[in-house]
């Protein structure tokens, strides 16, 4: 997963880096995420196998177990939600641009996103600082003395911790809706002017066709965020022996979405599809 990870994000990275796709702030956004999706996964990793190594009591350090109890999981929160609240960025961009037509300032949209991914990636902290002051360890004595890492919530703190969580999923998703269906409406709205009352079906049909990647892409981010979701929601400790499956299952599709921004993003657009190819050649050629 990791060297999977390494891969799409480099291959995005030196796709989104092109000056000319630089030129709006939805190269910006979409550079920055493909950086956030192979820290987001490195991360991932490196808790992972901390934490076979940490059950087999090969780490017995507690002030770094403690540490790492804190700082890994609210990372990995701040950084999965700043990926999504990203992508609902680009879906807004994609918008304006569609709207505003020519007079859509590239520039312009450039000098924003720059101040946009600072306060998106600010706010999106801010709004789980209560997580790591919330975290503890406990011994387990009755699992072979396991050390587990906890949440301890207030009842109106478990409140925020849901509220929050159901927000930085379900809002990046109703804008990525809304954007793609504003984007298909305004074309089909362009596009009229030109055709015939009776060409309006097939005019409008083969504009939901054209964007239906928008439409599909948002649907795959939100089903992919659900078990995250989830298991945000489910309070205590799970016993390792008799019911994990279900939990990691779900925990590892909620780290999905960065593995996807060759296929969500790049691949359905023919400018990015066409930086893409470009680099693999060049690749390909050096690789000979």
């Amino acid at each position: 997963m990791l060297i999977f990870s390494i891969i799409n994000g480099l291959l995005s990275i030196l796709t989104f880096k092109s000056e000319s796709i630089l030129k709006v702030g939805c190269g910006l956004y979409l550079l920055t995420n493909s950086i956030i999706s192979i820290l987001t996964i490195t991360i991932f990793t490196i808790k992972y196998f901390q934490l076979i190594v940490s059950q087999m009591k090969s780490i017995t350090n507690t002030s770094f177990i403690h540490f790492s109890c804190i700082l890994t999981d609210a990372l990995l929160k701040i950084l999965l939600s700043f990926g999504d609240w990203l992508y609902a960025a680009v879906a807004v961009e994609r918008t304006l641009a569609a709207t505003q037509g020519i007079h859509f300032n590239q520039s312009k949209s450039k000098y924003i996103a720059k101040y946009v991914i600072g306060t998106i990636l600010c706010l999106i902290s801010i709004s789980y600082i209560h997580d790591p002051i919330s975290r503890r360890t406990i011994n387990d004595i009755d699992d072979e003395e396991r050390i587990w890492c906890i949440l301890e919530y207030s009842t109106n703190l478990k409140k925020y911790d849901k509220f929050i969580n159901i927000f930085h999923v379900l809002i990046p998703f109703i804008i990525n809706i809304l954007s793609a269906i504003c984007i298909t409406i305004q074309v089909f709205r362009i596009r009229v002017k030109t055709k015939k009352k009776s060409a309006y079906k097939k005019i409008l049909y083969a504009q939901i066709k054209q964007n239906k990647h928008l439409l599909i892409s948002s649907c795959i981010l939100i089903l992919l965020s659900i078990p995250r979701l989830i298991i945000s929601f489910m309070s205590g400790c799970m016993d390792s022996i008799r019911n994990p499956w279900l939990y990691l299952i779900g925990y590892y599709i909620s780290f999905i979405p960065p593995l996807l921004i060759i296929i969500l993003f790049i691949l359905p657009s023919r400018t990015y599809k066409q930086e893409f190819i470009s680099i693999i050649q060049k690749i390909n050629f050096f690789s000979k």
